[in-house]
C-alpha cells in the first residue's frame, strides 16, 4: 500500500512543485514504484519534466469521471518506475467544477484508495500554494505532509498562517493529520539573512524542521527550464544531491520500508 506524501504551502515560489518532482524522481530511481500527482491547475510539474501528455486525461477526470481507471489518466514519466498523473485543469468552467467536487474534501483521498494506493510504493502530490479545497483535498489524503520553506523574512508569516491553517484542519476535520516536517528550501550560506531565517527556524520548531536543507543551485533551474530533473541532467550537484538526501531522510526519519534496490545500498549522493 502506497505512502501518500503531500507538499503543502500557502506561498507561491518557495519550491513546492520542485520538490514534489525531485522526491518522487529520487524514490523512482531508489527503487520504487512512484506516481506523482499535480493537483495545481497551473500545472507546473508537466513544464518542470518536459512531459507529454498525449491522451489529453489527467486530475480532472478524477473528479470529473468517477468511473475512469487509473491505466487511462497517468503518463509515463522519462524514469523507470515513475508515473505522472498531470494537471489538465485547463480552462475556468472546469476548474469552477472541480472546485465544487472538492469540496467533498475526501474525494481524493477515497479516489487513491479505490484506485492507486495499492500499485505504487509512494504516491507524491503537489498541491495549489493555498489552503482551497484542492489543497485541503491533496492533504487529507497524505500519511505525511512537507511544507517547503524559502529561506526568507516573508515566507515566515506565510508559514504561520498556514501551520494556523493546518491545526484548525486537524481541530475540525481529520485529528489524524500528520505533518512530516518543514523543508528550508533555496538556501544560500553566504547571505546573512538566509542564515538567520534558517537559524530562527530551526529554533523555533526543532525537530519539525529537516536536517537536509535544499541549496540555491543554479543547475536547478537550468534543468527546469530544459524539462528535465536535475538528478538526471547534473547529478553530482549539490541540487540533486540535496534532494537524494531528503528521499533517504524521510526513509529514515519514517521508518519506511525499503525497496528491494534501496535495501541493498542508499541513492548514492557521492
Amino acid at each position: 500500500m502506497a505512502k501518500i506524501i503531500t507538499f503543502a504551502s500557502q506561498k507561491g515560489g518557495v519550491g513546492k512543485t520542485t520538490s514534489a518532482v525531485h522526491l518522487a524522481t529520487a524514490f523512482a530511481l531508489g527503487g520504487y514504484k512512484t506516481l506523482l500527482v499535480d493537483l495545481d491547475p497551473q500545472g507546473s510539474v508537466h513544464h518542470s519534466l518536459g512531459v507529454e501528455n498525449p491522451a489529453g486525461l489527467g486530475i480532472r477526470e478524477v473528479f470529473c469521471t468517477p468511473n475512469i481507471s487509473l491505466e487511462e489518466i497517468i503518463t509515463t514519466g522519462k524514469h523507470k518506475n515513475l508515473d505522472l498523473l498531470l494537471s489538465n485543469i485547463q480552462d475556468l468552467l472546469t476548474e469552477q467544477t472541480v472546485n465544487k467536487i472538492s469540496s467533498d474534501y475526501y474525494h481524493v483521498s477515497q479516489w487513491i484508495e479505490q484506485n492507486a494506493a495499492a500499485h505504487y510504493d509512494f504516491i507524491i502530490m503537489d498541491a495549489p500554494a493555498s489552503t482551497s479545497s484542492l489543497s485541503i483535498n491533496g492533504m487529507l489524503a497524505a500519511d505525511l505532509i512537507i511544507v517547503p520553506l524559502e529561506c526568507e523574512t516573508l515566507a515566515i508569516k506565510s508559514l504561520k498562517r498556514f501551520l494556523q491553517a493546518f491545526k484548525e484542519l486537524q481541530r475540525t476535520i481529520e485529528p489524524r493529520l500528520r505533518l512530516a516536517g518543514i523543508l528550508l528550501t533555496m538556501y544560500d550560506e553566504n547571505i546573512l539573512s538566509h542564515r538567520q531565517v534558517c537559524k530562527q527556524i530551526c529554533q523555533t520548531l526543532g525537530d519539525s524542521v529537516f536536517e537536509t536543507i535544499i541549496p540555491n543551485c543554479p543547475h536547478i533551474l537550468e534543468a527546469s527550464n530544459l524539462g528535465i530533473d536535475v538528478i538526471q541532467r547534473h547529478l553530482n550537484s549539490a541540487g540533486a544531491t540535496g534532494y537524494i538526501r531528503l528521499a533517504n531522510e524521510l526513509l529514515d526519519r519514517f521508518l519506511l520500508p525499503k525497496s528491494d534496490e534501496a535495501s541493498k545500498q542508499k541513492l548514492n549522493t557521492d
